[in-house]
């Protein structure tokens, strides 16, 4: 071998070591992704009740929810990912039930899926659908033990469509931060009407009206991957 093949098998050797160690690390997996946020239900139903009692339903709820994501599937220019919900909220109203407050409860828990997009997955396409509770109820305490006597409550099968921007943790080098995200839930839970008056002061009539969807969620809280 003679000293032109030796210099130019060293010199690609330290051409092809020098672009090996220029490339960049790869970006390591991500293995699972929770949000936490603070959500404001806007129930257009819910107003539209009339029960036989003074008052009616604030316009805004509350709401806490939380999720959990792990990595499905990953495209070009998307990621798809699968995994739960969970939320829990209240509405309050000006309506006065003889024990206490009136309140309008909900619970949802169910699979859902988010399509994350843009060069930092910092954008996502929600879905789900799962079991959703509903009761309204009067809700209050005093000095000797707390009061609660439910008036109505129905479950059923329902479904939500969604969006959510990860405010921080889609900027670079940033894996957690703020999101920001609205929901469109569909439940149809019936009629709603006092199931129980035995002794009780009618607060909802035989029939206040349907419950049903669209709720609004506003939402806004944590996420991070």
């Amino acid at each position: 071998m003679n000293r032109k093949t030796i210099c130019g098998l060293a010199l690609g050797a330290m051409l092809v070591a020098t672009s090996a160690y220029a490339q960049e690390e790869p970006a390591p997996q991500r293995l699972m992704r929770w949000d936490l946020m603070l959500d404001v239900p806007l129930w257009p139903a819910l107003g539209d009740l009339q029960p036989v009692a003074a008052g009616e339903f604030d316009s805004a709820g509350l709401a806490i929810s939380g999720s959990l994501h792990f990595p499905l599937r990953t495209y070009a220019n998307s990621e798809l990912l699968l995994g739960a919900d969970l939320s829990v909220g209240a509405t309050d109203s000006s309506i006065q039930g003889l024990l206490a407050d009136v309140q309008a409860r909900q619970f949802y828990i169910g699979a859902s899926f988010k399509w994350m997009f843009g060069e930092q997955r910092n954008l996502s396409l929600d879905g789900g659908l799962g079991y959703h509770e509903a009761d309204i109820a009067q809700v209050g305490a005093s000095w000797v033990d707390s009061v609660e006597f439910e008036n109505w409550g129905a479950s059923a099968l329902g479904g939500f469509l969604g969006a959510t921007w990860d405010v921080g943790a889609g900027r670079p080098n940033r894996s957690s931060g703020l999101s920001l995200g609205l929901r469109v839930f569909y439940t149809d839970f019936g009629t709603v009407y006092d199931q129980d008056l035995i002794g009780y002061t009618p607060v909802l009539g035989r029939n206040a009206g349907d419950l049903n969807g669209p709720m609004y969620v506003l939402r806004i809280g944590y996420s991070a991957w």
